[in-house]
């Protein structure tokens, strides 16, 4: 018995905490390097900086949970969140905010440019 209490104790906290994560790639479209500057915020309160060169057709890909939001930074944010700064103090809004419905998304780095402008 006390077994199973502790078997359905622990798939009742899977289905809790357990996060659905989903794929994300960005796809370098451009004949240049690209420098790719995420900085990404989790759910659960968690800040990554992902920095990256992607050569031509090169692909990169993210595994991240449900609500992740994920802002495109330029050089001056890249170093201001290098330094342990929260971006969001900046008043830039995040290029995308995951959702269940984004899972394989390929995003163009093309299509980033564009939506800058």
């Amino acid at each position: 018995m006390k077994k199973v209490i502790t078997l359905f104790t622990f798939l009742i906290a899977s289905f809790i905490y357990g996060q659905e994560n989903i794929s994300i790639s960005f796809s370098n479209d451009y004949k240049d390097v690209y420098h790719l500057s995420l900085v990404i915020y989790t759910p659960d309160g968690k800040i990554q900086t992902r920095v990256s060169n992607l050569n031509p057709e090169q692909i990169k890909s993210y595994l991240l949970p449900v609500n992740t939001e994920i802002f495109i930074a330029d050089s001056e944010q890249e170093a201001f969140a290098m330094k342990g700064n929260d971006i969001k103090l900046t008043g830039v809004k995040p290029f995308l905010v995951i959702k269940d419905t984004d899972d394989n998304k390929v995003i163009s780095l093309s299509s980033i440019e564009q939506n800058k402008n």
